[in-house]
């Protein structure tokens, strides 16, 4: 179990707490500098790197979804936030669902991004489409080639999009060992018959052009969670570099909708 203070984080802004919670071979720098500076002008947001990445704690032994939730929510207690908002995207919505599963006192809101419930067949599809990505002895152009696969139309996005993907990854690399242990922990786990369970104010989001998780997936995740709602973007899998203005509004319209149901009970 890592300790109190393994889990490394950054914290910017004021306002409403907003916990970030990255998807696999990601760290805190792969939101983006535009997205945390807007977010930042509206909540206390903290972003920060699971066990075995980043900044964070190696990760020795395989871990499950479970152990990232609970890893979450020592996190909460570590910023004295009794409840806060949870971003999560891919792996990150998982663990995202699973916090709120786990912890349901903790959770304000979710958004779930490009997420799914996991299961055995998730990551199957994503690991064959970034397979096609590698370059063998090329890390420049195997970043490229997943960058790609992860956009909706590279040749249009703002230039400054790629290179908060590209210094994420250069800056903070996370290890093959701990992306297969992360890929494993979502094979093995699954919320789809729990969602029913989840009580708090949800947005799931997904780009229309997700090579990594269909869309599917997304709307199958809104349809299991009581008063979902369920948005399409014109993006690919890493839709808040797209789109960071969008993200913010999504955010900004949740935290409304989570404070005036807290207001009628």
């Amino acid at each position: 179990m890592p300790t109190e203070s393994s889990l490394k984080y950054i914290r910017r802004g004021a306002g409403l707490p907003l916990l970030l919670v990255q998807g696999t071979a990601a760290t805190h720098l792969h939101w983006g500098e535009r997205l945390m500076s807007l977010l930042a002008a509206e909540f206390d947001v903290v972003a920060y790197d699971h066990r075995g990445t980043g900044h964070s704690a190696s990760a020795c032994e395989s871990f499950t979804v479970a152990d990232l939730a609970d890893d979450a929510a020592r996190l909460l207690d570590r910023l004295g936030w009794p409840r806060a908002h949870v971003m999560g995207v891919s792996m990150g919505g998982l663990v995202a669902q699973e916090l709120a599963l786990r912890h349901p006192g903790r959770v304000e809101s979710l958004l779930l991004g490009c997420t799914h419930t996991g299961g055995a067949g998730s990551p199957a599809v994503t690991s064959e489409v970034l397979a096609s990505a590698i370059v063998p002895g090329d890390k420049q152009a195997t970043l490229r080639n997943v960058f790609r696969v992860g956009v909706k139309d590279p040749e249009r996005l703002r230039r400054s999009a790629w290179e908060e993907y590209r210094d994420a990854a250069q800056t903070l690399p996370v290890d093959a060992r701990t992306t297969a242990l992360q890929i494993g922990a979502v094979a093995r786990h699954s919320t789809a018959d729990r969602l029913h369970r989840i009580d708090v104010p949800t947005s799931v989001v997904h780009g229309d052009t997700d090579r990594l998780v269909p869309a599917e997936s997304g709307e199958k995740l809104a349809s299991a969670i009581p008063g979902a709602r369920f948005t399409v973007l014109s993006a690919g899998h890493f839709f808040w570099l797209e789109q960071p203005e969008r993200t913010l509004e999504l955010m900004t319209e949740l935290c409304s909708a989570a404070s005036r149901e807290e207001v009628s009970r």
